[in-house]
């Protein structure tokens, strides 16, 4: 994605993110969530990173993407698992690979 393309300002309903991104596009990037608004994006093969949470994601769709919880993210992830005794998601581990390898191996 281009800088600026998708991005808007001036919205009541967005007032208070630094960047504000309506029917973008996202592909291959990682991604900070966090002081940033999110309305009719889609994100395909993305690395999704959520530390505080400080974001606002409205009828966004997510293709083959993994979540990267940090921080009070990572800690609410926790409790969760705490209070239900299953996480609500899988969180990657710093040591897994990102993406698996879709490519055939050559013998």
């Amino acid at each position: 994605m281009n800088p600026g393309e998708g991005f808007t300002k001036n919205s009541k309903e967005m007032e208070g993110y630094r960047a504000q991104y309506n029917n973008s596009t996202f592909s291959g990037q990682k991604l900070e969530l966090d002081g940033k608004y999110f309305n009719h994006c889609k994100f395909k093969d993305c690395i999704i990173v959520l530390e505080k949470g400080e974001t606002n994601i409205t009828g966004c769709s997510f293709e083959n993407c993994k979540l990267l919880l940090k921080g009070n993210a990572y800690t609410v992830g926790k409790i969760i698992k705490l209070f239900t005794g299953k996480s609500p998601l899988k969180v990657l581990d710093f040591d897994e690979p990102l993406f698996e390898n879709t490519t055939p191996k050559k013998d």
